[in-house]
């Protein structure tokens, strides 16, 4: 397991550290939302794969939930333009 968040870190992290350096002059907010919805399929197997190999305690579920959740976050901290993303699915519920 401890394999598993350790990918999982460094994923994050590269997947959070590399649109910081694409935002320049010219901004493409179509490449934003291409990202965004990468990122959902890389979290989302990420997840799977966590839950595949499974947790050692509810604690450790929780935290990697934590963790999933604020890397989704910190990918709508570097790309504003996305948030909107969510707003159909906000209205549904």
């Amino acid at each position: 397991m401890k394999k598993s968040l350790f990918i999982a870190g460094a994923m994050m992290f590269g997947a959070s550290a590399l649109p910081a350096f694409a935002h320049d002059e010219d901004y493409d907010h179509a490449r934003d939302h291409r990202e965004h919805y990468s990122e959902h399929e890389n979290l989302g197997e990420l997840h799977r794969r966590a839950h595949t190999e499974g947790f050692r305690s509810r604690a450790e579920h929780r935290a990697y939930h934590r963790a999933l959740r604020d890397a989704h976050e910190g990918f709508h901290e570097d790309h504003p333009g996305t948030r909107h993303d969510h707003w159909d699915w906000w209205q549904r519920y």
